[in-house]
Order: structure tokens, then C-alpha cells, then sequence
């Protein structure tokens, strides 16, 4: 009765303790593995009735999954370990409704925003000495590379007016190079995503040849393969190939299933990727694992909600 009567008194107080909606970790979790993933989720809840993107970590030794960021009122997504592990770079709308680069300490803490410009910026990712970080952004264009440091705000831009937009990069371990997609394959009336490196000392790019749309690149730890999300054919599956663009194979351990957002664990021996039984329309992303010859495939997460763009802990 004293409860009923609380809640009768101090409805918004009752509603605001409502338990966070974190996503669920497979059941049985996995044996053997080890790290620290982190990813976004949209999974809805008492805390989260629109399904906005947040910031979450799974322990890949035991399943348990943490919230990092929450609100009912912005997206954060795309998060990036730092190179030592300690922050994470990640976009956010938390402050004027458009798209900012933001950095916080590996728990959640003492977040800071380290854009601040009318433009969109997406996909921060960080370069190897932790002093920058790279982004995506509308400014000057439908979308461009800008590398951007952290001690005083200062921009770089990296590429200008790519053919379509240039997006979703990926620092090749020595710093030298970044991947990124840019709508350059020319396929019919359309313009599909096609895998780009860019040669930071030079500024000059060269696309890698794909039968189809590609996009998602990530570097391996050893800097010798990048693994891309390929689009020629439905679902999409993992592709592995050089820098060069050779020697390329497909990862698909779930013929069924999209494979998406492809990230290597840090010795090199095992991919995080997302994959969902359907693309746009009915998507229901799921963590998931496997060695880069498609072995050891398992399922990291489940139930509702998308859980995307996994990232090792390093």
C-alpha cells in the first residue's frame, strides 16, 4: 500500500528510477574469450521509449554488459577506444541536436565535446599517438576526411570535394594511412561506396577494385589486411584483401545473415562484426565473432534492439 501510495505522489520520481534497458548477452555466452568489446545500441526501454543510440561495453571473458552513456533526447554512437585505452571518441547529438565529435573516460566520465561547428561530424577514429583524432564532416562539402587535435581544437582538412561522400575511416597502424568509403563505383544510375586509401605524407588516394559497393573498412593490429563490409551480393559478407587490394576473401560464417562493421581483436586472431537477418527494413543487429577464416563463429548478444560498430579494447 505504501508503494501504491508513492507512486500516486511522486509519479515523475518513480518513472526517473526506472532500470536502465542495457542490450542482453547470449545465452550460453561463450567460453574462452577475453577483452573488452564497446558498441552502440538503440534498445528500447523505460529509459530509452524512442530508441536512441547509446555507448555500452561487453566483457567478453564473462558477457557482462555495461552503459556507458544514456538519455532520452540525443543519439551517442560510433565509439573508438583510445590507443592506450583510457577514453573513447565517439559523435553525439547531445548538444544542439547536430552531430559533434565527443571524447570520454573509458567508464563514461567527464565527457567533452571536441567539435563545436554547424556541420554534421561523424566516425571520429584515433590516430596511434592519441593526440588526434580523424573524423567525417558536412562542412565545405557533402562530406570530407578533417583531422582534428585534440590539444587545441585545431582542424586539418584530408581530402576535398571526394566524388560523393567520403566516410567512415579507419587509421592503418602506423599512421600513415587511412581507409575510408567514398561513392566513386559508378554502377548503372547510381554511385555505390567503394573502399579508398589515403596517403596522409602525400594527400593522394587510390580506390581498391570491388565487383560491387563497399564500405567499413578496418585495419588489422599488423597493418597487413583491411576487412570491409562487401555489397555486391545480398546479405552482405566480410571481405579481406591487402591494401593493395588483392588477395581477397569472403567471411560469411552466417549465410542467412547481413555481416556489417567489421573490427579485429588486437592480436589479430578474431573479427567482432555485426550481423541481423535483414538490412533497413526488420533489422535486428546482433554482436557476433569469428576468426578471419570464418572458424569459431559465435553470437555475442541478442534479443531487441541493434547492437553495431563493435570495437576492441586495446
Amino acid at each position: 500500500m505504501r508503494r501504491y501510495l508513492l507512486a500516486l505522489l511522486f509519479p515523475v520520481a518513480l518513472t526517473a528510477q526506472s532500470p536502465a534497458s542495457v542490450p542482453s548477452s547470449a545465452t550460453p555466452f561463450p567460453t574462452g574469450l577475453a577483452g573488452t568489446l564497446v558498441f552502440q545500441s538503440d534498445r528500447p526501454g523505460p529509459d530509452n521509449p524512442e530508441s536512441r543510440n547509446h555507448i555500452f561495453t561487453i566483457e567478453l571473458a564473462s558477457g557482462k554488459v555495461t552503459q556507458l552513456t544514456s538519455g532520452r533526447n540525443h543519439h551517442d554512437s560510433n565509439p573508438r577506444w583510445s590507443p592506450d585505452g583510457k577514453r573513447i571518441a565517439f559523435k553525439s547529438t547531445r548538444t544542439g541536436g547536430q552531430y559533434d565529435a565527443y571524447v570520454m573516460d573509458a567508464n563514461g566520465a567527464n565527457v567533452t565535446r571536441i567539435t563545436d561547428h554547424p556541420a554534421q561530424d561523424h566516425d571520429p577514429v584515433w590516430m596511434p599517438d592519441g593526440q588526434s583524432v580523424i573524423i567525417s564532416s558536412t562542412r565545405d562539402s557533402r562530406e570530407d576526411l578533417f583531422r582534428v587535435y585534440l590539444a587545441d581544437r585545431r582542424v586539418e582538412r584530408l581530402t576535398h570535394h571526394v566524388v560523393g561522400r567520403a566516410i567512415m575511416p579507419s587509421i592503418s597502424p602506423d599512421g600513415k594511412s587511412v581507409a575510408f568509403a567514398a561513392q566513386t563505383l559508378q554502377r548503372l544510375n547510381f554511385w555505390d561506396f567503394q573502399i579508398h586509401v589515403l596517403d596522409l605524407a602525400t594527400g593522394k588516394s587510390r580506390a581498391l577494385d570491388a565487383p560491387g559497393g563497399t564500405c567499413w573498412p578496418s585495419w588489422s593490429p599488423d597493418g597487413r589486411l583491411i576487412a570491409n563490409v562487401a555489397l555486391h551480393a545480398e546479405p552482405s559478407r566480410l571481405e579481406i584483401r591487402t591494401p593493395a587490394g588483392e588477395q581477397s576473401r569472403e567471411l560469411r560464417p552466417d549465410p542467412k545473415r547481413w555481416h556489417y562493421y567489421p573490427d579485429w581483436s588486437t592480436d589479430g586472431r578474431l573479427i567482432a562484426f555485426s550481423v541481423s537477418p535483414e538490412h533497413h527494413k526488420g533489422e535486428d543487429w546482433d554482436l557476433a565473432i569469428a576468426a578471419p577464416d570464418g572458424s569459431r563463429y559465435q553470437r555475442l548478444t541478442t534479443g531487441p534492439g541493434n547492437d553495431r560498430l563493435p570495437d576492441w579494447k586495446p
